[in-house]
């Protein structure tokens, strides 16, 4: 299996950096921009002259030069960071893809996010090596407005020998992809499992799936899920399980090493339990069938009953409102 070997480091980055001329554009219509504000907005705009022209002028090129500096340096180090984990790729014998945003991913974020409403880059494709799983980098906005927040998260999808329920695990750590998504399980679809396992994993089943998650959730696979994963959300759809990570830095080689330990160990651990079950609910099929994905489930075991979370709407709608509060409270104890 292609990994890092302990005291191995990740290769580095090519010190060449790609979209100079991207870079110099912008850069040059920021300029253009300020010299706009500093020798016509100001002196014809607004009157100004003397002195306070001068000092304006200054502090407007200032702020144009902190915003081409700053722009520069986080487009150099997004490059090259890019060219390191392609490197890295490289390296391992996996491929490297900068944008897969076309293609559709599956899992909750894909059923509850707009496309519009979120990228996937930097794909890492290694579903051919002796580990396979394939990984992007995605970045998702929920709600809409002032109330909308943007997450990054690092996605994971490992194959599985055989289809089985969807299956939702949320950490309850807090701030997982399945944690702030617009919908979240309902509470007749949560089922509690034994010892300490329902105190960090929130654990989703469908409805008359509840002995079947225990045949899939075994005691020693809760304890692998306990000790390597507890502060992540993992999804089984259908023949796949997804795991969602934080947006860790796959360039850094103790971060690469515990990411593939992690996927190495779920993948172990899933494919031994997926691969003995069968859904009796689903439709029998003759023996001497080849079986597809999509054969060996029964509908409802494909989907958890879901309900939308009103608290980040009442959010978006309340916050223009909070201005207009502040102002009417501080008028009533003034006036």
């Amino acid at each position: 299996m292609p990994t890092l070997l302990e005291g191995e480091s990740a290769p580095h980055a090519d010190e060449r950096v790609p979209g100079g001329l991207a870079l110099i554009g912008s850069s040059l219509a920021t300029v253009g921009i300020a010299a706009v504000i500093a020798f016509y907005l100001l002196p014809v705009g607004f009157g100004l002259t003397g002195a306070t022209l001068v000092l304006a002028q200054v502090a407007a090129m200032l702020l144009c030069a902190a915003i081409v500096a700053s722009s520069t340096i986080a487009v150099r180090r997004h490059h090259r960071h890019r060219a390191a984990l392609a490197a890295v790729a490289e390296t391992l014998g996996w491929e490297f893809r900068t944008d897969i945003g076309d293609r559709v991913w599956g899992g909750s974020i894909d059923e509850q996010i707009d496309r519009g409403a979120r990228t996937a880059r930097d794909h890492l494709d290694a579903r051919h090596a002796a580990l396979p799983f394939d990984s992007i980098e995605r970045t998702f906005v929920v709600g809409d407005r002032e109330g909308a927040t943007m997450h990054t998260v690092r996605a994971v999808r490992i194959p599985l020998p055989s289809e089985a329920p969807r299956i939702t695990l949320r950490s309850r750590r807090g701030g997982g992809a399945l944690s702030v998504l617009p919908r979240r399980p309902t509470g007749a679809s949560r089922i509690r499992l034994e010892g300490d396992f329902s105190d960090v994993f929130e654990v989703s089943v469908p409805a008359g799936y509840e002995t079947d998650a225990l045949y899939l959730l075994t005691p020693d696979l809760m304890v692998v899920l306990l000790d390597q994963s507890a502060d992540l959300d993992l999804e089984i759809i259908d023949s796949t399980l997804h795991v969602y990570f934080p947006a860790v830095d796959l360039t850094d080689d103790e971060e690469l090493r515990d990411f593939l330990a992690v996927i190495a160990a779920l993948y172990d651990r899933f494919g031994r339990r997926t691969m003995l079950y069968r859904d009796e609910a689903a439709e029998p099929l003759d023996p001497a069938s080849y079986r597809r994905d999509g054969d060996t489930l029964a509908d409802r075991a494909r989907g958890v009953d879901t309900r939308v979370r009103w608290w980040p709407v009442l959010l978006a709608v309340a916050t223009p409102l909070v201005p207009m509060l502040i102002a009417v409270v501080w008028l009533h104890f003034v006036g």
